[in-house]
């Protein structure tokens, strides 16, 4: 997770208008100002000179939600809150269960290479038998053919 925050991150965050906390971070209040930062940041127009970005650390979200809270319902920040709690819950859950699921088909895929390769051996095993049982067959036709000229001099 990033250190600091821009405006747009943090409204994403706490559910509050880009503009309500571009205002409030640049009042500078003496308790926000040890966590911010100014950035440059592309402006839009190609030709002009950057323009400078307040960013805030992310240690000092509690304290701009606080300074936020003054001016705005705090009904809406902790409901944003609470969605972003039940979120990032439900992402840990999630990880936790694809984290079983991945231990469970490496302990099968372990277990169906150990199966894959008793059955090259076994096939290994066949092929030579097959191979040795076509030579003596070959033995077999060979002596019969022999043994069958032979007779017909007799």
């Amino acid at each position: 997770m990033e250190l600091y925050l821009n405006p747009s991150k943090i409204t994403e965050i706490i559910g509050v208008e880009k503009e309500i906390i571009n205002r409030t971070l640049e009042r500078r209040d003496v308790d926000i100002e040890p966590y911010l930062r100014v950035v440059s940041a592309p402006s839009e127009n190609r030709g002009d000179n950057p323009k400078p970005q307040i960013e805030l650390r992310i240690d000092g979200l509690a304290m701009l939600i606080k300074k936020l809270t003054y001016n705005i319902p705090t009904d809406d920040i902790i409901e944003n809150l609470s969605c972003q709690i039940f979120h990032i819950t439900h992402l840990r859950e999630t990880c936790d269960k694809l984290e079983e699921e991945n231990q469970a088909l490496v302990a099968e895929n372990t277990q169906l290479r150990e199966v894959v390769e008793s059955f090259q051996v076994e096939r290994g095993d066949l092929s030579a038998e097959v191979s040795q049982l076509k030579s003596q067959l070959t033995e077999e036709q060979s002596k019969t053919w022999v043994t069958r000229l032979l007779k017909g001099k007799d």
